[in-house]
This record gives C-alpha cells, structure tokens and sequence, in this order.
C-alpha cells in the first residue's frame, strides 16, 4: 500500500463554549494552521518523533507502530489553537485510512477525548460536541465567508490543568445555556451579526472563569470600529478578532489602534487567518514525504 497523507487545522479557541443541563458544549472553527502526518510502509528511516498526545491516542488503534511517518505542523502549543486535537487527529486518520481504507471523524474525534477534552476542528461542516466524550450535539452546513485576527500572547499555559466549567464556581453556566440556543438561530437565519454576539458573549462569561488581559479593551474597540466580535480560547491564552470580508478594509486602523494600546506588549504575536473548513483531510501520496 502507497503512503497516505492526513491533514487538520488548528483553530483559534472556540466561537463559543457553553454549559446546558450539565453537559458541556463547544463549537471551533479551522484556521490556516495545521498538522500533517504522512504514513507509508517501514524502511527503516524516522525523522520526526510524535508528540506524547499522539502516541496516546495512537494505541487506541493499535499496540505496534509497524509503519513510517513524517510528522509536521505549524499550530503553536499551550496556547489554545487545538493543537493537540489536530495532531492527534492527523495521526489517527493517516493510520486508520493507512490500515482500514476508511477514516470516521465521529469516531476518531471520540478517541481524542479519551486523551483529553478535545474540539471539533475535524469536522469540515460547524460542529457543536461535547469536549469530553466527542458526541455530537447539532452541525450546520452553512460556511460564512470569515477571517479571524489572531492575538497569541508570549505565555504559554497547560490548556488542561484548569477547572472545568461545570466543576468552576465562578462560571455562570446557567446564563451561558442560551448560547447554543443563540448560535442555532444564528445559522439557521445565516446571520453573521448574531453569530459575532455569541462568540463575545461566551467570552465575556467565560472571563469571569478564566480572566484574558484586556478583553474588555479589545471588545470595546472592536465595537468602536463596528467589527463582527470577539471569541477566545476558553481554556487558552489567546484572543480572536472575527471580521467579514468586508470588514478586512479596517485591518490597518484595527492594527494601528492595537499596536498604540498597552495590549500590543501583551498579545505580541498578532495574525491575519481566514477560517477555514478543511477538517481532517485524508489523501493518497506517491511516497512520504521529507
């Protein structure tokens, strides 16, 4: 059998995270970042070693890494961009359309789970799941046409040590049980101001959880400009501002206004990704890549 390639985006936190009748939800969305892995038959030659997440989940499949692989990415770590989602989903969807000739997102996304709470970046339509077991709670076909400015703090955190939302006292879970109900209406009337009022809502109530340097300000000054909103990484540092294409001719003020704000020394590493919706992606190679 020829080599097969598997590719997943990273995304920038999630468009919102919410708590409803004691289960958790979330819903991310891919960016222009990925993880690659490429699988073909052993010859003895290994560049790249898999992360310890990958190698977890790998073994959900198989005890006996009886083949090659290359491994790439460019998803910064600790950070909250699902960096361990995508990686572990590129290993598992090259392996099992390596050993199987079918790869299930549902099913290696629940794997993913058993590992640690992961997020829907492997689905290529909007999916809301449950972080901790991978169910799918409702998925939507409709894909705006949307961009994402990046705000990537310098800090890294360990995306898993914090408090779940169901376990926090300071999550207001039950205000944040309309959000789903809220993002629905959004998709179903394909309305892109609405979806932009969830997402900075499940940031504002995610704050009082896990608190992000300047939200407020960054809010704030993406109204003044009349952007779409904000959204975070909720259990991560960093911080996305969500805009139209139409909205892209207010990137130079939108940068300008940052960079003089006391934020820029904060969130230093700022970038432009369109979204994006690719999901896991499984493809046939003529030979592993170097």
């Amino acid at each position: 059998m020829g080599a097969i390639k598997a590719s997943c985006p990273g995304s920038c936190g999630e468009l919102f995270q919410c708590v409803v009748d004691g289960e958790e939800f979330l819903m991310s969305y891919g960016i222009e970042k990925k993880s690659q892995v490429v699988i073909g038959p052993q010859t003895g030659v290994m560049e790249e070693g898999l992360r310890p997440k990958m190698l977890q989940v790998i073994n959900e499949l198989t005890d006996q890494i009886d083949f090659d692989y290359t491994f790439q990415t460019d998803i910064s770590v600790g950070k909250g961009y699902s960096s361990s989602t995508a990686d572990m989903l590129s290993i598992l969807g090259a392996y099992s359309a390596y050993k199987y000739g079918t790869v299930s997102v549902p099913l290696l996304t629940s794997l993913c789970s058993k590992i640690e709470p992961s997020d829907s970046v492997g689905f290529s339509d909007w999916t809301v799941m449950n972080p901790l077991n991978g169910e799918i709670q409702w998925q939507t076909r409709w894909k705006p046409k949307l961009y994402v400015y990046i705000l990537e703090p310098d800090q890294m955190v360990d995306t898993t040590s914090f408090i779940r939302m169901m376990e926090s006292p300071l999550y207001p879970a039950e205000q944040s049980k309309t959000l789903l109900t809220d993002f629905k209406i959004a998709c179903d009337k394909q309305n892109v101001e609405l979806l932009g009022a969830v997402a900075t809502r499940s940031a504002l109530l995610n704050n009082k959880r896990l608190p992000k340097p300047y939200l407020n300000d960054i809010i704030d000054l993406v109204n003044n400009l009349g952007l779409l909103g904000v959204n975070i990484a909720h259990s991560g540092s960093i911080v996305g501002i969500l805009l139209t294409e139409e909205q892209l001719m207010h990137m130079t003020e939108l940068e300008e206004r940052l960079s003089h704000h006391p934020l820029a020394s904060y969130y230093s590493l700022r970038n432009l990704s369109k979204i994006i919706y690719d999901g896991l992606q499984v493809k046939n190679v003529e030979e592993i890549l170097e």
